[in-house]
């Protein structure tokens, strides 16, 4: 075969190594290739990858507290029933703290009904029960063959409040106050109007209200706040079928 010559060898110039990988990546560059590809995908918005923390030895389990005393004993409480009325709307009664209207109770003592409500009505000034439902009880009294001008009437708060904390005040020993009240009042029986009033005697809080045996020597039925039984028919129709009962 005839040789031909190498017609390339010409156009090829004289570089050394250094300058053909110059040359190779000017070319690329021109060529609108100036990046490192791959085919693996990757996330350019991904954050950083947090390290997770060293794991932390957990805290001793920590005993249960114990239940505080009351903050009231009748040891604290006046011992006549004139004297108990003036620490009942005094600075010294730790439940009349924040309370400006501070409503006494009325009656005497060796009343034959002592009537318990959770507090004053709302527009009570210097008589307790002065309002819509005073009047309602007194009818409720007068039903049942009840003398509501020789009934004693009391407060479990001794100022009107929106929304009493009852758990609070029983820790600190509000049912220990109303019990001696109702000893200083000897009657021979108690209404207890409000369903968050006998759990502060001991009373189960989930339970209906429902008959007491005694309390200071004397009979107890309880039932609903008035201004519940105002509102609900059902309910006064058993607080009357009870009192049937009772009495």
């Amino acid at each position: 075969m005839e040789n031909r010559p190498d017609l390339t060898a010409d156009l090829t110039p004289d570089l050394n190594l250094a300058e053909q990988f110059a040359a190779a990546q000017d070319w690329w560059r021109d060529a609108g290739v100036d990046q490192h590809f791959t085919d693996e995908v990757q996330v350019m918005l991904a954050e950083e990858e947090e390290v997770a923390p060293a794991p932390v030895a957990a805290a001793p389990a920590a005993k249960p507290a114990e239940p505080e005393p009351p903050k009231l004993s009748a040891t604290d409480l006046p011992d006549s029933l004139d004297a108990f009325h003036d620490w009942w709307t005094g600075e010294a009664n730790p439940f009349a703290e924040g309370l400006r209207n501070r409503v006494a109770p009325r009656g005497a003592a060796g009343s034959s009904v002592m009537v318990l409500v959770p507090m004053p009505e709302a527009g009570d000034g210097e008589a307790l029960l002065a309002g819509p439902q005073g009047r309602f009880i007194a009818n409720v009294l007068r039903s049942a063959g009840i003398d509501a001008a020789a009934a004693y009437f009391a407060s479990a708060l001794p100022g009107h409040m929106p929304l009493p904390d009852w758990a609070r005040h029983g820790s600190e020993g509000l049912g220990i106050a109303l019990a001696h009240h109702v000893g200083l009042v000897k009657p021979q029986r108690v209404i207890m109007f409000g369903s968050k009033l006998p759990a502060l005697f001991g009373h189960d809080p989930a339970a209906p209200p429902e008959m007491f045996d005694r309390l200071a020597e004397a009979s107890v039925l309880a039932t609903f706040a008035p201004d519940r039984l105002l509102d609900h028919a059902r309910q006064r129709a058993r607080l009357w079928k009870r009192l049937l009962e009772w009495t």
